[in-house]
């Protein structure tokens, strides 16, 4: 057997083995309005940070004195590595204040969803974390917080009083 034979065996095999590789089911994305509940059930690389973090007394303290008037809206992909890292830490710390309502929208690939909600809202990157205030746009936070969520949140807050 010639060595261009050898070859071509050779990469026909290594492709079959690269195939089998991939078979492993992968989970599928979310789309659309959806709340932590579901997220949490159906995604689990989204449930995991969450139960892990803890927050400190300090942003506990700040976060509790949040008013009801603030509402975030997460535009956020289910695939998206800077979601799975940042939408975790943002429910865990909005969980120390249930007067400050929120609203989980999951975008597919194209960062769409069916009601258009992310084109009405210009939305590029995810996350994208929009901060209102009295129903005004106060603020965004795109994939990453400049200091930190609780501290660029607060000063959102602050500033818009």
């Amino acid at each position: 057997m010639n060595n261009v034979t050898k070859l071509i065996i050779l990469s026909g095999i290594f492709s079959l083995l690269l195939g089998c590789a991939n078979t492993t089911e992968q989970t599928s994305i979310s789309v659309g309005e959806i709340t932590t509940n579901e997220l949490f059930s159906t995604q689990q690389s989204f449930f995991t940070p969450y139960e892990k973090l803890t927050v400190s007394s300090q942003d506990i303290l700040l976060i509790k004195q949040w008013p009801s008037t603030v509402h975030v809206e997460v535009f956020f992909g289910t695939w998206c590595h800077d979601s799975q890292r940042e939408v975790p830490r943002l429910l865990k710390l909005l969980s120390y204040n249930p007067a400050v309502t929120r609203s989980l929208i999951a975008l597919d690939y194209q960062k769409s969803e069916p009601r258009g909600l992310a084109e009405q809202k210009a939305i590029k990157y995810t996350p994208t974390i929009i901060l209102y205030r009295n129903n005004v746009e106060i603020g965004r936070i795109i994939e990453r917080p400049s200091k930190s969520l609780v501290a660029d949140m607060d000063e959102m807050i602050q500033l818009s009083k």
